[in-house]
């Protein structure tokens, strides 16, 4: 039941989140962190489709391309779950580190689709990729300690 009240917490705060931001401005990611959330407290054969449903459900509220964020959730939940073999999720430190790969694995699966699909490539921002991760970071944190 946490879960779903979580999700619904997500939904209403990313939807008043892209309301307050500027149009083109980036803001936090807060399905990824609900994501790995999920990952982080579900087996392994669990935790992947519960990250690709989440990205699903990011792609049908946003009427984004269908599967964009599904895959990026994945990838994303993967690399996390793969980092948590090396890196202590559980510390500060180790769970930013892992936040970090999660969000560079969400967007590597982001531009290898757009490149199968033969989509325009955005250029690729450096300073907008840390200002999500460091947007993303603090509701990251606050979800681990749910």
């Amino acid at each position: 039941m946490k879960a779903w009240g979580l999700l619904l917490g997500v939904v209403l705060a990313q939807g008043l989140l892209a309301s307050l931001l500027p149009q083109d401005g980036m803001g936090p990611d807060l399905f990824l962190a609900y994501a790995l959330w999920l990952a982080g407290r579900n087996p392994l054969f669990l935790a992947l489709p519960y990250a690709w449903g989440v990205g699903l459900l990011q792609d049908l509220l946003g009427f984004g391309l269908l599967g964009l964020h599904a895959l990026g959730l994945t990838l994303g939940a993967y690399a996390y779950l793969w980092a948590g073999r090396f890196l202590p999720t559980g510390t500060t430190l180790g769970g930013s580190l892992a936040l970090l790969l999660a969000q560079l694995a969400k967007w590597l699966g982001f531009f290898l689709l757009a490149y199968l699909l033969r989509l325009d490539l955005p250029p690729l921002a450096l300073g907008l990729l840390a200002l999500e991760y460091f947007l993303t970071l603090p509701f990251f944190l606050l979800l681990r300690r749910v």
